[in-house]
């Protein structure tokens, strides 16, 4: 305890926008089935039920970062972008929001599931979801498995109902691959790597080790998942940082702030999240010695204390 971890959850949504991007240009003319055919020896030379994007109409249910870069750039291939979200956002470019999952499936040409993982979400598409979709629409879930019934997506894409799937993640029973939609044609799966690529890897590595350094020079704690949100600032000449790290109990801080008086505070702040609290203090340094770092160590519901000079 007392350790920020920092993350950086929004450096893959370009990679996954582009992922959804090819899919639908790879469902549209149906290139996952020409390239099994051909490459075992299948001259399929064939435009039935192929189509060209520009002009059709894409839904996004999810219209978060992710939603919202895909609906940029799908924009770009002239398609239509429609979204729909339970919560009100504000639309970017020429995306229009619709006031109902039922309103966005019955326009949609291409559907594109991104959604959070919650109890609330799982098994948000069914029969009754993909009957509502548009006759030779396509449906893509870059989400997570649980959120789709695969026996009834694999049904409706029997039926000819649903002209092709796309799915960057599938569920696994007992650890093993075992999905309806294996051999259906034109569905795509892979094996949730929409966010994997080399260059979302280095933004995230790049801005979580950003994250660590304002941490180490200025005690920003800005992005940490565990931790309070404090976003530090450049320490002025002539003063020292203190950072302490504490239980979050009545009277932590009435404790503190004793020991401090006793110097020349110039600013000060503090944060809390469930049981931790965290107090940023720029101390004049002629004040300040390491004494005031075991002061505040020696109190019972402190839990990590420092000094940045």
């Amino acid at each position: 305890m007392g350790i920020p971890v920092f993350t950086a959850p929004y450096q893959h949504q370009t990679s996954v926008s582009e992922m959804v991007i090819s899919y639908i240009v790879l469902l549209a003319r149906q290139i996952g089935d020409r390239s099994r055919e051909i490459h075992t020896g299948e001259w399929n030379k064939t435009s039935n039920n192929c189509h060209e994007v520009r002009g059709k109409t894409l839904g996004l249910v999810g219209y978060g970062h992710c939603g919202s870069q895909l609906g940029v750039m799908a924009e770009a291939l002239s398609l239509r972008v429609i979204f729909y979200d339970v919560v009100s956002l504000m639309p970017i470019g020429r995306a229009e929001p619709v006031s109902s999952l039922n309103e966005l499936l019955e326009q949609a040409d291409y559907v594109v599931l991104n959604i959070s993982k919650t109890p609330e979400n799982n098994k948000l598409f069914g029969k009754e979801q993909f009957q509502k979709m548009k006759s030779s629409s396509y449906f893509i879930n870059v989400s997570y498995g649980d959120a789709v019934d695969e026996q009834a997506l694999a049904d409706a894409l029997k039926s000819g109902h649903l002209a092709g799937a796309a799915l960057d993640t599938v569920t696994a029973t007992n650890g093993k691959f075992e999905s309806p939609l294996v051999g259906l044609k034109n569905v795509i799966l892979t094996p949730g790597i929409a966010s994997y690529t080399i260059d979302s890897f280095v933004r995230i590595v790049s801005e979580v080790c950003e994250s660590i350094v304002r941490y180490i020079k200025e005690g920003t704690t800005t992005g940490a998942v565990n931790f309070p949100s404090v976003a530090g600032w450049k320490l002025a000449p002539g003063n020292c940082r203190i950072l302490c790290i504490h239980y979050n109990v009545r009277g932590v801080l009435r404790e503190i702030d004793h020991i401090l008086s006793t110097y020349n505070v110039g600013k000060q702040i503090l944060d809390t999240k469930d049981r931790l609290g965290y107090l940023i203090a720029d101390v004049k340094t002629e004040n300040v010695s390491t004494e005031i770092v075991s002061q505040l160590a020696m109190l019972a519901n402190t839990i990590r204390t420092r000094i940045i000079q």
